[in-house]
């Protein structure tokens, strides 16, 4: 995985757990975690995207298109798998926390694919 990359989901991860600080500060326990779990998935859903967009360098466009549209796949099942499995076990989540977390990860995300 390139720096840029690795940058991005380290800011993601920030984001997550600062968006869960300020959840836990203003509305108890549950709130930052019901946050940090939602931001998680966010991260671990573009970690799972950079993992599987990989095109060798120089590819022609068809290669690098395929492995963006494979790579968009694998993360839409996981944020649907990851999202299922909260709401399956995780019984006393807190719904807007939870996607306040996922949101701001999302921000995160798409600001920088603007930047890099």
């Amino acid at each position: 995985m390139n720096k840029a990359i690795s940058q991005i989901i380290l800011v993601q991860v920030a984001v997550a757990v600062l968006i869960a600080l300020l959840m836990w500060i203003m509305q108890g326990n549950l709130a930052g975690i019901s946050a940090l779990t939602g931001g998680s998935i966010g991260f671990i859903t573009a970690l799972v995207y950079a993992k599987k967009m990989f095109a060798p360098s120089g590819s022609d466009s068809k290669t690098v298109v395929r492995a963006h549209y494979s790579a968009e796949g694998y993360k839409m099942l996981f944020t649907i798998l990851l999202f299922s499995l909260v709401f399956k076990e995780f019984k006393e989540v807190q719904a807007l926390p939870l996607f306040i977390g996922y949101g701001c990860t999302l921000v995160v995300y798409w600001a920088a694919l603007i930047f890099v």
